[in-house]
């Protein structure tokens, strides 16, 4: 939903919205709004009420003082009305008071002039009640100008009664259409700025919601996509966290390697997509793409035979092109179509937002497979500040993830040697002392199967999702070495309190690692997350730059008859570290 509707409304003569979701949406809006429109309604009809009752008794006196006590009745009646609205908010019931109240009001006027000898100020009057209904700020044009005809008539009705002349009646008529149809533009001009106040507001709403979706899965895909490494999955995946975000009908990707000239399509959903033997990404489209880096938009539509073969356009559907890059690089493009509604400014940014974020994560997984520690890093140690922690961690060539998303040139920015990787390879000693921590995509192979033969034996089995917290303001305050070094003294620490040979420990996230413990129920598995946290929580790691320090969040979840599959368990662990930061961080949360 974009500021293009109010546009298209505006030039458009029309008070109902075309959309009809839109139509039933504002008037349910409607039918609860009241206070404010009538105040100002019922206050004018008891100043015009009361006026004309007092020229009545100026121009009468005693003499005929029906009419006087009719507008005083009338006026006394807006009074109470304007006291009830004040707690009344269904709009169809203020609606119909308002029209009840003008009625009375015109019915008098018509048995004053019924009762005296017609005089100018009858018209004056009615006038200025027709005027009166016109300019309510809640009844539709529609009813208010039937309304005011029906009036118009019934006042020329009593005027015949009376045997005015025809020339007065002519002239009258003349003044109450004028007067009728003035009230019914008046009502055409404040229901158009209802409805547009409420296109706004909507759109403002619609905007605000996304926005805030749109934040919330730029977090979720962090999670979603470590440790993925084919281009394609990331684009699968990528593809249903743009779902709630942006609204589309028909999602076509093509990966760019080899095809920069023409290139096809490698996945296509949906019905509204172009013929086949058309290109879907013109030499044109690619080229701005490239260029810009940012997301476009289209309308397609095609050339067709109408009656007598008259040739006419017909809209097809409305397209996004979002690229997706990799540094310099574009190594696909994602295009959306729906037939709804334009694609706005939102959904451009959010797209290319979520595309750039999801390369941010790709490019990290590709990096490295697995985080090596030596283990002759020194444990952190509760109150003993003067702990040193070596840079020997390092990185293998073949590791999916790492805690930055920087590359290192600089020989003194390497935390491990050439050399040291080298022993570490040739050394069988060596290797053994070492602690790998596993890319999420191996770890979680290797759980799965583990998952499946718990699952068949009946055995208790938990899963921790761990993140550190605070890595990530280290690494702008302090760099990335600094990072590191805090991650690498906690996992060796963790590692120092697992069963190797059974459990299962793997990157998740940029800050974080999974636990699986095998043969731990959920109660255990608690109580152990709980003294990874007060342990860490206390522990203090001296840096070149100071002192440091850092927390755990940890998700645990466990293996039940409900559990369904092994995804379902981290996805639940998942839930629980999410709902551990949520609650200030620094805790443990367990989710059933």
């Amino acid at each position: 939903m974009s500021q293009d509707l109010i546009h298209e409304y505006k030039k458009s003569f029309w008070l109902k919205f075309q959309n009809e979701e839109m139509e039933h949406k504002y008037r349910e809006a409607q039918f609860m709004r009241g206070r404010s429109s009538s105040v100002f309604a019922f206050g004018a009809l008891l100043a015009i009420s009361l006026a004309f009752a007092y020229l009545e008794f100026k121009a009468f006196g005693r003499e005929i003082q029906i009419p006087m006590y009719g507008f005083l009745i009338t006026a006394a009646i807006a009074l109470l009305n304007l006291m009830v609205s004040q707690f009344c908010l269904n709009l169809y019931q203020l609606n119909l008071r308002l029209v009840v109240n003008g009625v009375i009001g015109t019915c008098v006027v018509m048995g004053a002039m019924y009762l005296q000898k017609y005089s100018a100020y009858h018209t004056i009057e009615m006038t200025m009640l027709l005027i009166w209904l016109g300019s309510l700020n809640s009844v539709r044009f529609y009813f208010t100008t039937l309304l005011n005809l029906i009036l118009t008539a019934a006042f020329l009705g009593v005027m015949y009664v009376t045997e005015i002349s025809e020339f007065w009646i002519i002239l009258v008529l003349v003044l109450l259409l004028v007067a009728a149809f003035m009230g019914g533009y008046l009502a055409y001009l404040f229901e158009r700025q209802r409805r547009l106040l409420f296109l706004q507001s909507t759109i403002n709403e619609s905007m605000k919601n996304r926005q805030e979706l749109w934040s919330f899965t730029l977090f979720d895909l962090d999670m979603a996509l470590s440790g993925i490494l084919d281009f394609k999955e990331m684009i699968g995946v990528l593809k249903k966290y743009l779902e709630p975000v942006i609204e589309f009908e028909s999602y076509i990707l093509t990966a760019m390697e080899g095809k920069e000239k023409k290139p096809s399509a490698d996945k296509i959903e949906g019905t509204l997509f172009e013929n086949e033997d058309k290109t879907l990404w013109s030499e044109d489209l690619v080229s701005k793409l490239s260029q810009t880096r940012q997301a476009t938009v289209s309308a397609e539509s095609e050339e067709v035979k109408g009656i007598f073969g008259i040739k006419k356009i017909k809209f097809l559907s409305y397209r996004l092109d979002i690229p997706v890059f990799r540094d310099s690089r574009m190594l696909g493009i994602i295009s959306l179509r729906r037939a709804s509604r334009p694609f706005d400014d939102l959904d451009m940014i959010a797209s290319v937002s979520l595309a750039t974020q999801a390369m941010l994560i790709f490019k990290r997984s590709s990096k490295t497979s697995a985080l090596i520690v030596d283990s002759t890093v020194p444990d952190p140690v509760v109150g003993a500040p003067d702990i040193t922690l070596s840079s020997k961690m390092a990185l293998t060539q073949s590791a999916n993830m790492e805690l930055t998303d920087h590359n290192y040139s600089e020989p003194d920015e390497v935390v491990a040697s050439s050399e040291m990787l080298k022993k570490i390879k040739k050394d069988e000693k060596s290797a053994k002392k070492t602690i790998t921590l596993l890319s999420r995509d191996n770890a979680d192979k290797i759980a799965l199967e583990r998952y499946r033969g718990a699952s068949a034996d009946g055995d208790p089995l938990s899963v921790l999702i761990v993140e550190v917290d605070g890595l990530s303001k280290l690494r702008e305050q302090d760099g990335d070495q600094v990072a590191y070094k805090v991650f690498a003294a906690i996992v060796k620490y963790i590692f120092s309190r697992v069963d190797r040979e059974k459990d299962v420990l793997g990157r998740y996230g940029q800050n974080g690692l999974s636990i699986l413990l095998s043969k731990i129920d959920m109660n255990a598995a608690e109580k152990f997350a709980e003294s990874l946290r007060e342990f860490v929580e206390r522990a203090r790691y001296k840096t070149a730059y100071g002192e440091k320090s850092a927390t755990l969040s940890v998700g645990v979840a466990s293996i039940t008859d409900d559990t369904g599959d092994y995804n379902s368990m981290v996805k639940r662990a998942d839930m629980a570290l999410f709902v551990a930061k949520k609650n200030g961080r620094n805790c443990v949360k367990v989710r059933l």
